[in-house]
């Protein structure tokens, strides 16, 4: 070895001793390997608008039309490829009926519900009984696209609401991210649509996670199932390691046969908690696979069962219960009781899936229709905040009724009238006459009673 050959290869063995040592300080230096402290950084702020919504199923699509209708400025975020929610990522084809219970059949709900009905109605993507509609929601899908579209909506799919910026109890803005990174949108009025009211919760809004949920379904899309697949399950499933339970199914339109299958749930599931939303997704999945097994093994050999399509979301009942200015009781349900500031009406009877068995506990109306008040969507501790969707202020009896899309439907048109109207009056949501909701909604094509 030459001098010049020593010397570098004894600076190369010095400055990798000194880079060891360096590591090794650093490890020793690092408190707890528990956690790791994460750079401030600055965000860029990707849109300011009049009003952000936050979840695009039918009830956040809803909503930022009626906003947009009002002459505000919307953005929409979703976290899925596509809008619809629970009707298109959870595939739940079903849309009940629009009338009420009485003799005279009045129709009680219109506006955007009825509107998407008609234009499916055209494609051959609706099927009707007296019971209600139930919906092509791959058509849907396409529906809600040229919605947004058509009334000029920022959309943003593929993209996951992470946080909020505060001031008080006033939100500022929102942080997002998707395939740009983080990004942050500012508005003067929020709207959390997002089923589990994950805004809500993070701007202080007082909450519940009820003892019982509401078990969770994984529906499926499935064509050759044996007719009496139902009892088949219901016979045999023990032999396949399932616990007993209650199921529905409907047909999808114009499929010959395509049903839509929701014959299980999974059973204590938080679905707000990461670990147990992770796991029931999978086992979810499972049981679908499990029940084409029933039917492969006994439905006969002129029943092979194709799976055609699984959710890319579970479908969620019941999460975070919120308090607003107003909680709908289940007296005011069954007893169909009328509220000045109604902004929505519903015969959906009162339906509590049982947290161990899945069997539907219903109680039926005392008369023709129920309402949801304005004063459930809305806070005096968030300023700029609407409720929309499940999260409503609604006691457990209550919550069993107005649950279902149509009803959930209404609160989105009218989170999106009520946004706007802070927004051009330069008032808080709480501020916000219910008398205007109503009058506006009424003028769009809602049915106002």
């Amino acid at each position: 070895m030459n001098r010049r050959t020593f010397l570098s290869t004894t600076a190369l063995a010095v400055t990798g001793m000194r880079a060891l040592a360096q590591e090794t300080m650093v490890l020793q230096q690092t408190p707890s390997l528990d956690s790791i402290e994460e750079k401030p950084r600055k965000v860029p702020v990707v849109k300011a608008c009049d009003v952000c919504v936050l979840g695009g199923g039918c009830t956040g699509v809803f909503a930022a039309v009626r906003a947009a209708q009002m002459g505000a400025r919307v953005a929409l975020v979703e976290k899925q490829n596509a809008f619809g929610g629970m009707a298109t990522a959870g595939i739940v084809n079903v849309w009940h009926k629009l009338i009420s219970n009485s003799q005279d059949r009045k129709q009680i709900i219109g506006g955007l519900t009825e509107q998407v009905i008609k234009k499916l109605e055209l494609l051959g993507a609706v099927n009707s009984d007296a019971h209600g509609f139930y919906l092509n929601t791959e058509e849907l899908k396409i529906e809600l696209d040229a919605l947004v579209l058509e009334h000029k909506i920022t959309p943003y799919l593929n993209t996951v609401y992470v946080g909020a910026q505060l001031q008080h109890n006033q939100i500022n803005a929102v942080f997002i991210e998707n395939k740009n990174g983080r990004q942050a949108i500012r508005a003067k009025v929020f709207i959390d649509a997002t089923g589990d009211g994950d805004l809500a919760m993070h701007a202080g809004l007082p909450f519940e996670i009820r003892d019982g949920l509401q078990p969770p379904t994984t529906c499926a899309k499935i064509i050759g199932l044996p007719k009496n697949i139902r009892k088949l399950i219901d016979v045999h499933r023990e032999e396949f390691g399932l616990v007993p339970d209650a199921t529905w199914d409907a047909e999808i339109p114009s499929s010959s046969g395509v049903k839509m299958c929701a014959y299980r749930h999974v059973f204590d599931t938080v679905a707000t908690d990461a670990d147990q939303l992770t796991a029931a997704e999978i086992e979810g999945r499972r049981q679908v696979r499990v029940y084409m097994n029933i039917a492969r093994k006994y439905g006969g050999e002129f029943n092979k069962p194709c799976l055609l399509d699984l959710p890319s979301s579970l479908g969620i009942r019941e999460t975070r219960s919120f308090s607003a200015n107003y909680t709908l009781t289940g007296e005011d349900v069954l007893a169909c009781r009328r509220f000045e500031d109604a902004i929505a009406n519903g015969t959906y009877p009162v339906d509590i899936h049982d947290p161990k068995t899945g069997t539907y506990k219903f109680q039926r109306l005392k008369g023709d229709f129920y309402q949801i008040p304005f004063s459930t969507m809305v806070s005096d501790k968030s300023p700029n905040l609407v409720l929309a969707g499940r999260m409503i202020s609604a006691d457990r009896v209550a919550f069993g009724a107005v649950r279902v899309m149509v009803n959930l439907n209404q609160t989105g048109e009218a989170a999106g009238v009520a946004a706007a109207l802070a927004v051009s009056g330069s008032k808080t949501v709480p501020q916000i006459s219910a008398k205007a909701v109503r009058e506006n909604l009424a003028k769009l094509g809602a049915v106002i009673i």
